[in-house]
């Protein structure tokens, strides 16, 4: 914790130090206790799956789904790699393209990860969990901790033709 204050996770709201220290003291308390993470070192595995470690990073860096104005929160979420994983590169002796590494690694939710997976949304990590996004229809959003913001101007709809003067 950093100052008198802690953060209670599920419901992402600040705590005084005197109600933690009260929860601790009631025996029906659960209390886990983790190493600090430092969110600015990269990790990495090596493999496909993603090691509890490196998801931590991953959900404490993006708090939420990073799709596109999605907010689930990212303790829920799938860990998926931006650049795709290859499978066969290594058995063909080619360097991966997509690694599981934290700078490699997004929350998304099952929903979104399933649309990105399975249509034509495509994304890059710009930024240590700053996220763009292009639609199918060639729009793009930048999604970053604090929320998403299209990068296209808006559509001006058709033009305005002046009427005949008479």
């Amino acid at each position: 914790m950093f100052g008198p204050t802690g953060r209670l996770e599920e419901g992402q709201r600040l705590l005084l130090l005197e109600q933690l220290q009260s929860w601790c003291g009631d025996s029906r308390t659960k209390v886990t206790v983790k190493p600090v993470i430092n969110l600015n070192q990269e990790k990495s595995a090596p493999g496909y799956a993603v090691p509890d470690r490196i998801r931590e990073r991953v959900v404490l860096r993006d708090r939420t789904c990073v799709f596109p104005f999605c907010g689930r929160p990212a303790r829920g979420c799938d860990v998926d790699h931006v650049i795709e994983y290859d499978h066969d590169a290594e058995a063909e002796g080619r360097p991966q393209p997509g690694p599981t590494e934290t700078e490699n690694l997004g929350a998304l939710c099952r929903f979104h990860h399933r649309l990105k997976t399975h249509t034509a949304w495509r994304y890059d990590m710009v930024a240590p969990g700053v996220f763009e996004w292009t639609s199918p229809h060639g729009h793009r959003y930048r999604r970053d901790r604090t929320g998403t913001t299209a990068l296209d101007p808006p559509d001006p709809g058709p033009p305005r033709i002046p009427s005949p003067r008479r």
